[in-house]
């Protein structure tokens, strides 16, 4: 089957009519927290969020796991090695074209990538999305600096791990 990007026109359509099914990336080193980056766009504009983004029509969940897991990071991982770590709702007041009159709502997957570092070479690749990457620590759910939607991820991280 063909998978596409859907074009603009159409893409606002979308998020304006439907709920958007999307793959969050966990990415966590026991040693380093959380990989997140400092988002750029709306939603989650000017926060500290995962790494994400949606599955195309007619693309399996691996395919999208792979392709935005590389777009976004410049990473690459097997899919068998990733936990689900559950579904959530995300819902935003806004979208990434407007601020007003206008929402997003997302239904994400989101899948923990437990990594070793050391073993791993970490080249992170900024794309459009971010401005910056930081490891953020499971004990950091109080700065107002990472979005909540992130912050239950980190408490998730720490419910699972007995931290």
């Amino acid at each position: 089957m063909i998978t596409e990007k859907l074009s603009e026109e159409i893409w606002r359509t979308c998020v304006d009519s439907i709920p958007i099914f999307g793959i969050d990336m966990i990415i966590f080193s026991r040693k380093y927290g959380v990989l997140m980056g400092r988002r750029i766009n709306n939603p989650a504009k000017d926060k500290f969020f995962v790494p994400g983004g949606r599955v195309y029509k007619n693309e399996s969940i691996i395919d999208a796991f792979n392709r935005i897991l590389l777009s976004e990071t410049g990473l690459t991982f097997s899919f068998n090695k990733t936990t689900s770590i559950g579904l959530y709702e995300h819902f935003y007041n806004v979208t990434y074209w407007s601020t007003s009159e206008c929402s997003t709502h997302y239904i994400i997957e989101a899948r923990l990538i437990e990594i070793d570092p050391e073993n791993i070479k970490l080249n992170i690749n900024l794309n459009e999305q971010h401005s910056g990457f930081e490891w953020i620590s499971i004990k950091d759910t109080q700065s107002n600096s990472i979005h909540s939607y992130s912050k239950i991820y980190l408490n998730k991280i720490k419910e699972l791990k007995a931290y």
